[in-house]
């Protein structure tokens, strides 16, 4: 089973030097991973895309023993050509929790129009279908997701029609926060528009301004209630933790190094798992090969079209002052 969490991010070098730290095994789509932030970075200048968010980093969790960190991260590298083919992203896989998981940093930009990630209330959506995807055609388990989201059924016509959710608001806001404890957690949400109002033993009830109105955590579903908050907590502690640990212990580790961490073999019978690494590797590197070719075979038709024109262009230019002399005549 694997779940998935998107949040913005103002700078992906930095996403990147978190994420590679710690990385068991890693890989770019449309970049080299080893040189990702420079790539990254290039790309946004020549859209002129300097501003704002420059990326946006996908976390992709599985259950303990359910995959290996180099099946870990084709998996990722595989969700990644589901929801961004056409921009660069790295993928950093980390197996020093008992959830094998990865670090997926895509840049904002997109490299054929040069338009940014759509990265909006539906986004959560979409790369969360999109994992279910992936999980299912290699015969992992998915979340329960009437479990974990709930959306009543004219909530679920709002967004299969692209109209905004004030409840998914609500769902979108609470997954940007990385709080420890309540109060800040409240904190994290007042300036996203929501407040927290009301705490109970078992539940809580959120408020969302703009619309003014309220909804229970439950509604939402079960992550979003009182108990998956707190649990949210525990495990933002423990990532905090972590982190710090790592930052003493492994700041001159290489990701080889990283590698005597590595999990013993899974239990998860993958005879099922229909594509090796390898043979994702290769699938993706034939659509890159067979996508560039398309790519050069446009940009030369491009050209002749543009040539053809200009030649036109002086033919009628030829003509038109050939109609003047005859005139003058």
């Amino acid at each position: 089973m694997a779940t998935t969490k998107i949040s913005a991010t103002k700078s992906t070098s930095r996403a990147m030097n978190y994420a590679e730290k710690r990385a068991e095994e890693k890989n770019g789509l449309n970049c080299d991973v080893d040189y990702a932030k420079s790539a990254f970075k290039a790309s946004r200048e020549v859209y002129g895309k300097t501003d704002g968010n420059q990326g946006h980093v996908i976390i992709q969790s599985f259950k303990p023993g359910e995959v290996t960190p180099e099946q870990c991260n084709a998996l990722g590298l595989e969700l990644a050509e589901k929801i961004a083919p056409e921009h660069q992203v790295a993928i950093y896989t980390h197996s020093d929790t008992d959830h094998v998981h990865n670090h997926i940093v895509i840049n904002a930009v997109n490299l054929e129009t040069g338009k940014k990630f759509n990265n909006n209330k539906q986004a959560l959506k979409d790369v969360r279908q999109a994992n279910d995807t992936v999980c299912r055609d290699h015969g992992l388990s998915i979340p329960n997701d009437q479990a974990e989201i709930r959306y009543t059924q004219a909530e679920q016509n709002l967004i299969d029609k692209g109209k905004p959710s004030w409840k998914n608001e609500v769902r979108l806001a609470i997954d940007e926060t990385h709080a420890t404890d309540m109060e800040s957690f409240k904190e994290q949400l007042r300036p996203k528009g929501i407040t927290v109002e009301r705490v109970t033993d078992k539940t809580i009830t959120y408020k969302h301004i703009k619309s003014d109105r309220k909804v229970r955590g439950s509604k939402l579903g079960d992550i979003y209630d009182k108990g998956g908050i707190i649990h949210g907590f525990e495990a933002e502690k423990q990532r905090r933790r972590r982190e710090h640990e790592s930052e003493r212990t492994t700041s001159e580790r290489t990701p080889k190094d990283q590698s005597t961490h590595r999990q013993p073999g899974t239990k998860l019978n993958w005879s099922s798992f229909d594509q090796s690494t390898q043979a994702l590797f290769n699938e993706r590197k034939r659509r890159e090969r067979a996508e560039r070719a398309e790519r050069e075979a446009r940009e030369q038709d491009d050209r002749a079209r543009a040539a053809r024109e200009r030649a036109y262009q002086q033919t009628q230019s030829a003509t038109r002052k050939n109609r003047g002399f005859d005139l003058e005549l």
